[in-house]
């Protein structure tokens, strides 16, 4: 009897820890120079019970506004922890992941409804293969299921000059050893670029 009680004990304590505690609508652009994939351009809004609390963290003299100072917290809590821990823009190239190389350009808004929106770049510097295309697969996660991201890669943009050709598509990630970990429901962006001839 104890035994079973125990069990079902583990059951629940591991469903309340591996359930979302945040969720993220995103959305993704890709950036590209005449020369590199530069990186993703994220755009994050958080769920009303979390923008709350970190807009009141962080709006210091309440005014509504993020002036530079108040934005180091978003920076602080949210876009550096997210690129140390798991950068939630995974690129993978079929044999390992790159790590973002810094984030940048970081802005904060609130929607009408009250949700914080963060928007930065995260930036990997990923140049061209000189002699064929570079391919890549862009997965928005967190693994961790800590936070609950959701993001049509439907909609994401391709950003390049006329000198690098991009093409680009979305699809799942089943088969791909790189990503098996992930959940299956989560669907990759597949690149390939080049230096156009």
């Amino acid at each position: 009897m104890f035994k079973s009680l125990f069990c079902i004990f583990c059951v629940f304590v591991g469903i309340a820890f591996s359930h979302p505690h945040v969720f993220i609508h995103a959305t993704v652009d890709l950036i590209f120079d005449e020369n590199e994939f530069v990186g993703v351009q994220n755009r994050w809004e958080f769920d009303l019970i979390y923008s709350q609390a970190m807009i009141a963290a962080a709006d210091a003299n309440g005014n509504g506004t993020f002036e530079t100072d108040e934005l180091q917290l978003y920076k602080n809590q949210i876009v550096d922890a997210a690129t140390e821990y798991s950068r939630f823009n995974y690129i993978g190239d079929g044999t390992h992941f790159f790590s973002p190389k810094e984030s940048k350009n970081l802005k904060a808004s609130v929607t009408k409804e009250g949700k914080l929106v963060v928007e930065f770049l995260n930036t990997f510097h990923i140049p061209s293969n000189p002699d064929d295309y570079t391919m890549l697969v862009l997965a928005v996660t967190d693994p961790t299921n800590y936070i609950l991201i959701t993001v049509d890669m439907e909609q994401s943009e391709v950003h390049a000059p006329d000198a690098m050709a991009v093409e680009y598509f979305m699809d799942a990630l089943d088969g791909l050893t790189q990503f098996k970990n992930f959940s299956g429901t989560v669907k990759g962006l597949y690149v390939r670029y080049q230096k156009a001839q």
